[in-house]
């Protein structure tokens, strides 16, 4: 079985925020995962997300990071924080940054003000992401970027996140909020019953600047972030998944999951080697699940699955979406079940 190329490693269970969209902050499993599990990854790993829980609760953190560069060279790691403990991670990060200059950080961001704060169930949230993100810039930090992920509960506050980010120069990644019962320990995040006009009319207005961009990543940015509306609208892309063959989820108890949703367990990290782990029937079991499942998730990991597997069809969506951006011609689709639409998400669909 080829190597993977994707990970997602939780590095604990432990949470300092009570987020409406995860209750990992419940979880009640011990942290078993040690920095030196890390010199058991593939050495193949193109990117890892170390996230938790609240990564930057462990102390150790950085020495996760150390293993996993000495193991993993050519891996572009990203730290997952929701960055409410502002002196610990900005101390912490200097370290990490003499470990590894090419970290990236990624700060929650899912809101403005209050309405972070609403989503993050802490109080002060929203301006210790602010004070972090003020602390790491004037020290010259350029692996910083925000994520914001999108739930019934905050669907207003797109826009005014994505200026924020824009004003700051920093690259954004949105999601749809998904349940996940091995990571999040929750099946069904809030979502909206509806898509409102407004709504789209956001996403529009963001993707539309993303694809005028001369840079490349936001043209895929702006593909992502499609494919997150249409997610929410209920308009699911149909591919065969490939988590337990691209990607992986490694939980902070040691157990190797081929996804973080509905994953099935490969193996211990802990009591056993990668091959065995990734040859066993286990693997196998988790592979063909995730080629029958229905859920269709669109996240970071599958997305780059489907990128892999449908370079040209995304290729094609790109250019000619960012032809109709330049022309102020671009559109998103209106009514979920409007033949336009329908007619466009055949077009769009790999197969």
């Amino acid at each position: 079985m080829k190597p993977p190329a994707d990970a997602i490693i939780a590095v604990t269970h432990r949470c300092n925020s009570r987020c409406v969209t995860c209750n990992v902050w419940k979880s009640t499993e011990q942290d078993l995962l040690l920095p030196e599990h890390m010199r058991k990854l593939p050495p193949e790993l193109a990117t890892i997300n170390l996230t938790g829980g609240e990564p930057f609760l462990r102390a150790d953190l950085g020495e996760f990071v150390r293993q996993a560069r000495a193991r993993c060279p050519h891996a572009r790691i990203t730290i997952s924080t929701n960055a409410y403990l502002v002196e610990r991670i900005a101390e912490m990060m200097g370290g990490i940054r003499r470990i590894d200059p090419s970290i990236r950080l990624s700060v929650s961001l899912d809101g403005i003000g209050a309405a972070h704060d609403r989503v993050r169930g802490r109080e002060g949230a929203f301006d210790a992401a602010v004070s972090l993100i003020d602390r790491l810039s004037a020290d010259g930090f350029r692996g910083l970027r925000l994520g914001m992920t999108l739930s019934g509960a905050n669907l207003g506050e797109f826009l005014a996140v994505a200026e924020l980010a824009a004003r700051r120069r920093l690259e954004l990644g949105v999601v749809a909020a998904h349940g996940a019962r091995t990571h999040l320990g929750i099946d069904h995040p809030p979502m909206a019953s509806a898509i409102p006009s407004w709504l789209r009319e956001h996403f529009q207005r963001i993707l539309g600047g993303w694809l005028r961009s001369w840079r490349g990543k936001q043209w895929l940015r702006a593909h992502f972030a499609y494919n997150t509306y249409r997610y929410l609208a209920g308009r699911r892309w149909r591919f065969r998944c490939h988590a337990g063959s691209d990607f992986f989820f490694l939980q902070a108890d040691g157990k190797v999951y081929s996804c973080s949703v509905q994953g099935k367990e490969m193996g211990s990290i802990i009591t056993r080697e990668w091959e065995e782990i990734w040859n066993s029937p286990a693997a196998d079991e988790g592979r063909g699940a995730a080629h029958l499942c229905p859920e269709s998730c669109w996240m970071i990991c599958t997305a780059r699955a489907a990128y892999r597997a449908h370079p040209v069809r995304v290729v094609a969506w790109v250019l000619g979406r960012k032809v109709l951006a330049h022309l102020r011609r671009f559109r998103l689709p209106t009514e979920v079940g409007d033949q336009d639409a329908a007619e466009e998400t055949r077009a769009d669909t790999p197969h």
